[in-house]
């Protein structure tokens, strides 16, 4: 098992009047050495993507990432930060992302405990190399067995996409003690999504090449522009991932059918979708998730497409918050 934990202390000088917390989390992940302070050369690279407006400040980001084995071909990249109290947010990616897509809804709620985690194949987590290991279930099992070495006993599970598909089949095995709600962000459905050949054929090769991730980045995912920092991000997270995760969800791990372990999901529910997502829209959402839940919202976040957490971080962490909040007065 390896660790990294250190705080990256920036001070930004008056002239500065925009800095991006999740930016500088990146870069002090992406160092991978503990108590890391930047030089000038790293401190000039920080680029102004989801500025938040700061004058004269200093900034303390305490971050975490830590490998657990989970089997000898899994080993799972987590990322945690947070020091506040109530539940941990477990955060579960889409298919094509990493623990890095949730950065900037993070940095928005740095109120709460939170840890991310690369499914196997993808980011900096490893898997096997047989391509039937990567369904829902294993997914699954992935995590229940590290909020188990985590020694969790209060979370939240946050899934967006496949990960929420992924969300659902835990919240409804009841295989792990201690969870209190489930977000799910522009979730896949629980029951098979046939697409028409010609989607399929696009999804197989989607994440190929450069140019294909960010076609995918700037026509698909999302409906509102993105700087080219975030679609940079968002295509090396693509291409990141192990050619048996990269087929897995689209040959078959979408079409696989846990519409019976949603329906037995007994806690609350907030289900947050994008209004303009084109790839699990509105209406797929009320008929297919909501109508299978007995404890469930829906909201709606304006002018967003399917990548919420990069598109919209800062309303999805008020309505996650809010939910929260609602939870904890119950």
């Amino acid at each position: 098992m390896s660790h990294l934990a250190g705080t990256l202390s920036v001070c930004i000088p008056p002239e500065s009047s925009y800095i991006s917390i999740a930016e500088l989390r990146y870069i002090y992940v992406q160092n991978q050495q503990p108590h890391y302070e930047p030089n000038d050369e790293i401190y000039n690279s920080i680029h102004l993507t989801q500025p938040s407006p700061l004058k004269s400040a200093l900034i303390f980001l305490t971050y975490n990432m830590t490998a657990y084995n989970i089997n000898p071909e899994t080993r799972l990249n987590v990322v945690s930060s947070g020091s506040g109290t109530g539940p941990t947010l477990i955060f579960l990616h889409y298919w094509g992302g990493s623990s890095r897509t949730f950065a900037p809804l993070i940095s928005n709620l740095s109120q709460f405990p939170a840890i991310a985690i690369d499914f196997r194949g993808w980011g900096d987590s490893t898997g096997p190399h047989i391509a039937t290991e990567y369904s829902n279930l294993n997914l699954a099992l992935d995590v229940e067995i590290l909020i188990e070495k985590l020694g969790i006993h209060d979370f939240i599970l946050v899934g967006h996409s496949m990960g929420g598909k992924v969300a659902q089949l835990i919240g409804g095995r009841h295989r792990v003690a201690g969870l209190r709600a489930i977000v799910l962000i522009g979730p896949a459905p629980p029951t098979p999504l046939v697409l028409p050949p010609d989607i399929k054929a696009q999804q197989m090769t989607a994440y190929d090449s450069a140019e294909s991730c960010e076609f995918v980045a700037r026509n698909i995912l999302t409906s509102s522009s993105l700087s080219d920092d975030q679609i940079k991000i968002v295509v090396e997270d693509n291409l990141k991932g192990n050619q048996f995760a990269k087929l897995a969800w689209p040959t078959y791990a979408i079409l696989e059918d846990i519409l019976i372990e949603t329906k037995k999901i007994d806690v609350p529910v907030l289900v947050i979708a994008g209004e303009l997502d084109k790839i699990d829209p509105i209406e797929r959402h009320q008929k297919e998730v909501v109508d299978n839940l007995s404890i469930v919202e829906m909201v709606v976040v304006k002018g967003s497409g399917h990548l919420l957490p990069v598109e919209a971080p800062v309303q999805v962490a008020k309505h996650i918050a809010e939910f929260v909040t609602k939870l904890a007065a119950v």
